[in-house]
């Protein structure tokens, strides 16, 4: 309730007999609420808030006038189509751009036919690796899988092949080109009291640290079996020769160079589980068995290793490297094969395949290089558009501002990273020369002795070259196809309703991540938690990073192998499964969704009724056909900017007079539109109180200059220039008014005497009991009148 107060000249407010304690108090905050609003530094703020809001509920009542447009609406919905016009202009390109770059790669990798040879030599040559144990298990997938699977001799019905190009067949289609790689890494042997303890002083340690380089190898004879004279076409063997290459295993290797490496879980805990491509260099013993040999002297030479303990306590681990050439699925390729064996300290065996495929064709045909030169031809023109706008930025004294935008850094790293891809592809094809040189080299090089040939390391290292090259290229592909993607939300924020979509993104993100600050710890705590309750006796968790995975797929999928996580501590397992469940499975989880949804709900109430995809495409298509006389929004933003505030629709259409009719009723209907979902948003909420508190602000100061002119005490304002110099216009034609006033009140009041006079005089005259006819002295006076 508001009480109206009026203040004295000493400050204090005069209340009324009748108002209660709750009512002064009331007053009281009102007036004090009243006094802080008018302090002189709110007085300009005051002032400008009348005026703004003043215009503000000006266009709330425009809004429901159809004869009215608001300019600055009108500004708006020009820029915002012109956004628009761009995105769907830049939808169709960035589609054509994905699609383009999509062809290319898929003509380079073919992913397809690379799986089928990969996964059959996988299961070819891995048959049986994962059951290895110990070192005499080792020796026994030597004799039983590996070496009878490379070094198939015999035809479909066991008769030996006599055209030796027609050996080491996997598959009957994959040929083994150059040697079959076995190469080891050995621990140095030395006592264990590294630690300066005398708990194991009297022992040997091999530590996988460390690096053997000495010649090894038992005291044994096995038996060489002595060359034949033309065995090989190429050159005769002598038996020295034969001991010397089956002694060179025992000794390191002297050729080479270590390439890349990979990280599995494993990789800083087991010797060889850093996987490498290519060959090593230092610290290797390698015994290679080439394809031109015979069975029996490779399952010798085999057993010339196992005799003389190639392997033993020492081994950290080992490679077997294999290139596989297959011509029969489009492109001719390479398949390099690598299986390492580590041999932890705890006593097991650990193994892992890896696989890379090497085209031995950069362009299998004319369709793959029509794809990359068109790639190339758009890629092209994105980079020259980018560079023209950076010029006009730079000069306008823009481009540091838009540098700063997240469109230029999208599209410059599209533009680097496909520039670099590019480049890529051309240093593959400068590396495939030297491979397939290598490879024509060993195939020309086929009827040589194994004792003479020393082209192995050299393909091999040729062929590693490439293939990591190759795979931080496919790395690459495949990122930029995520970075391609990030191009379509930015041109789908062109239509209203997919746009919807990418601001809910956008505008939760920030949300997400604050409560990411809350679940990261909670995830981390449960993952080491469960790490330190199963990690002894289960895989899952036996490290942080398998903990880590483990428990995002339980908080994914919601599902886990009970009997085996309760195997031991069952309460200490139900603890943390249900909390697990209920704390982040049921409760975090749904928070993310809930955060999503209620900003979805928000940004989908702001767009209102906007346009549907066939909306748009019928705009397109209306625009195409009426485009000689449509008007540009660069047109309609340089006329508008000159025309008022609040605009008629005959001035509207009197400014853009060739304007199509379809043309004006769609600008109107947006404009009142978007009037609409302002006035009728969250925001307009916020103006009316700003108004109504600008109103009574003003209201307050009015009745206190009134009280202040009303008890003698007004005094102009300090900062009021026309009261200093002289006294306001409408004071001087007061005084000026009220002196005419008083000038015509004392004439009359004159003339009200001189009458007094007379009829006194009368009274005297005639006494105060005469009486006159006053009809006769009127007809008297008109017949004067008359004769007059």
């Amino acid at each position: 309730m508001y009480i109206p107060k009026r203040q004295g000249l000493d400050g204090e407010v005069a209340e009324s007999a009748d108002i209660d304690n709750k009512d002064l108090e009331d007053i009281r905050r009102e007036q004090e609420s009243a006094s802080f609003l008018r302090r002189p530094s709110n007085n300009d703020r005051i002032e400008e808030a009348s005026r703004e809001y003043s215009f503000q509920a000006m266009k709330l009542i425009a809004s429901d006038n159809e004869e009215f447009l608001d300019r600055d609406i009108l500004i708006y919905n020009t820029k915002l189509q012109q956004k628009r016009n761009y995105g769907l202009l830049s939808l169709p390109f960035s589609i054509l751009f994905f699609f383009l770059f999509a062809a290319s790669a898929f003509q380079h990798e073919d992913v397809t036919n690379v799986y089928v040879i990969e996964q059959g030599l996988r299961n070819s040559l891995g048959k049986g690796a994962a059951s290895i144990t110990n070192i005499a298990d080792t020796w026994s997938w030597f004799h039983s899988v590996l070496f009878p699977t490379v070094f198939q001799q015999q035809d479909l019905q066991g008769n030996l092949l006599e055209d030796r190009t027609m050996w080491s067949r996997v598959l009957s289609y994959n040929t083994l080109q150059g040697p079959l790689f076995l190469e080891q890494f050995r621990a140095v042997k030395d006592f264990c009291d590294k630690d300066k303890s005398t708990i194991a002083e009297d022992m040997y340690c091999y530590y996988q640290t460390s690096e053997d380089t000495e010649p090894f190898g038992s005291d044994a004879s096995p038996t060489i079996t002595p060359p034949v004279p033309g065995e090989y076409s190429g050159a005769n063997v002598t038996l020295q020769d034969r001991e010397a290459y089956y002694k060179k295993p025992f000794s390191v290797a002297d050729d080479g160079r270590r390439l890349r490496t990979m990280n599995p879980t494993y990789s800083g805990k087991l010797s060889g589980g850093a996987m490498t491509s290519g060959i090593a260099s230092e610290g290797v013993y390698r015994a290679m068995f080439f394809p031109n040999s015979k069975y029996n002297l490779i399952e010798e030479r085999l057993q010339y290793l196992y005799d003389k303990k190639w392997i033993d306590k020492q081994t950290k681990h080992i490679n077997i490297r294999a290139l596989f050439l297959n011509v029969e699925m489009g492109r001719p390729r390479l398949q390099s094969f690598k299986l390492t064996l580590s041999y932890a300290r705890s006593g097991d065996v650990f193994a892992k395949i890896t696989m890379d495929t090497i085209f031995l064709k950069f362009w299998h045909s004319m369709t793959s290089m029509a794809a990359d030169l068109f790639f190339t031809i758009v890629l092209l023109i994105v980079t020259a558009i980018e560079i023209r706008n950076c010029i006009r930025n730079a000069r306008e004294k823009q481009l540091l501002r838009t540098m700063r935008t997240g469109w230029f850094m999208l599209q410059w790293a599209i533009i680097v990273i496909g520039w670099c891809i590019l480049m890529g592809y051309q240093y593959t094809n400068m590396q495939l020369s030297a491979v397939t040189e290598s490879l024509e080299k060993v195939q020309a090089a086929f009827d040589v002795p194994p004792e003479y040939n020393d082209l192995g390391p050299e393909f091999h290292d040729a062929a590693g070259k490439l293939a990591y090259t190759s795979s931080w290229l496919r790395l690459f592909v495949a990122q930029y196809h995520l970075l391609l993607m990030v191009r379509f939300f930015v041109a789908f924020r062109a239509q209203p309703r997919l746009g919807v979509v990418v601001n809910t993104l956008e505008a939760c993100m920030l949300d997400i991540l604050h409560f990411m600050v809350i679940l990261i710890p909670t995830f981390a705590a449960y993952a080491i938690s469960g790490c330190f309750i199963f990690g002894r006796r289960l895989e899952e968790f036996s490290n942080i990073a398998a903990a880590m995975g483990f428990c995002f797929k339980i908080l994914t999928e919601t599902e886990y192998d009970w009997p085996a996580l309760a195997e031991e501590h069952f309460w200490t397992t139900v603890m943390w499964i249900w909390s697990f469940m209920l704390f982040l499975a049921l409760l975090m989880l749904n928070m993310v969704l809930a955060i999503i949804l209620d900003v979805y709900s928000e940004q989908r109430k702001l767009t209102g009724k906007s346009e549907s995809i066939n909306d748009t495409v019928s705009s397109m298509i209306t625009v195409f056909k009426n485009r000689s006389r449509w008007v540009s929004t660069g047109v309609m933003l340089e006329k508008l900017s000159s025309m008022s505030r609040m605009i008629s629709r005959e001035e509207f259409m009197k400014q853009f007079p060739g304007m199509p009719e379809v043309q004006i009723e769609r600008v109107i209907s947006e404009c009142q539109q978007a009037a609409a979902n302002i006035h009728a948003g969250p925001e307009q909420m916020k103006h009316t109180m700003r108004m109504a508190m600008a109103l009574k602000v003003s209201m307050d100061k009015v009745a206190d200059d009134i009280d202040e002119l009303d008890s003698g005490s007004y005094l102009p304002a300090a900062d009021d220039a026309t009261m200093k110099n002289s006294q306001p216009s409408w004071i001087t034609e007061l005084a000026q008014e009220l002196a005419s006033q008083n000038h015509a009140m004392l004439t009359l009041q004159w003339r009200l005497q001189q009458l007094n006079w007379a009829w006194q005089a009368m009274d005297a005259a005639h006494g105060r009991s005469t009486t006159f006819d006053l009809s006769a002295i009127v007809d008297k006076s008109a017949a004067t009148s008359k004769i007059l």
